[in-house]
């Protein structure tokens, strides 16, 4: 069993996410956003035991505590690396510094990686799905209008309110336009009209 998991997403030349992410045998859960990720900051959940018992199960038919990393040969420089940490309840620590500018002949490893992370949950944090949004007040003729890319309506209202307090609370009327392709990190407000009377 372990005793915790970490993950750690580093820079490369370009908008690589940077985060890490801990999870230990309770199922709680630690996420750390630096750089290029939807969410910044500090965040906290919790997994269920379930799922805690799907990553000791991952971790050993992987084979991660006797797993040799054979970088191979280097092609390509500034990429990232994913630095997978383990700690077992026997007190051994393994850890990998997998660079992804190595030529793997054997790519399980970026699977086992994923794997964790799809039963952690980051997704949300790192990399969701974003859509795009038209915003109106609800109004016989609307006063705001906003087009916003966020991953849900409510994180696009919100965002809307932070740009356009009021001292009266506004109902909003919201149209998902379509998905965001683009290389979003975040929320963000793509047009605004506002007019006031």
């Amino acid at each position: 069993m372990f005793e915790y998991i970490k993950l750690q997403r580093t820079m490369c030349f370009g908008t690589c996410p940077v985060y890490s992410v801990t999870v230990d045998n309770e199922g709680n859960v630690n996420y750390s956003g630096e750089m290029f990720v939807y969410k910044s900051g500090e965040h906290h959940w919790k997994i269920s035991g379930k799922k805690v018992n799907q990553l000791n199960d991952l971790i050993e038919d992987f084979g991660f505590k006797s797993f040799i990393y054979e970088p191979g040969y280097e092609f390509i420089t500034d990429g990232p690396s994913c630095i997978t940490t383990i700690k077992y309840s026997d007190g051994a620590t393994k850890e990998i510094n997998h660079y992804y500018g190595h030529v793997l002949i054997d790519d399980s490893l970026t699977a086992f990686e994923k794997n964790i992370e799809r039963i952690i949950g980051t997704k949300k944090y790192v990399n969701p799905r974003l859509y795009i949004y038209q915003v109106e007040e609800k109004a016989q003729e609307p006063l705001i209008r906003y087009m916003v890319i966020s991953a849900s309506e409510k994180e696009a209202i919100d965002l809307i309110e932070k740009d356009y307090p009021k001292r009266q609370p506004l109902e909003w009327r919201v149209h998902k336009i379509g998905i965001a392709t683009d290389d979003y990190c975040g929320r963000i407000i793509i047009m605004k009209n506002s007019k006031e009377s």
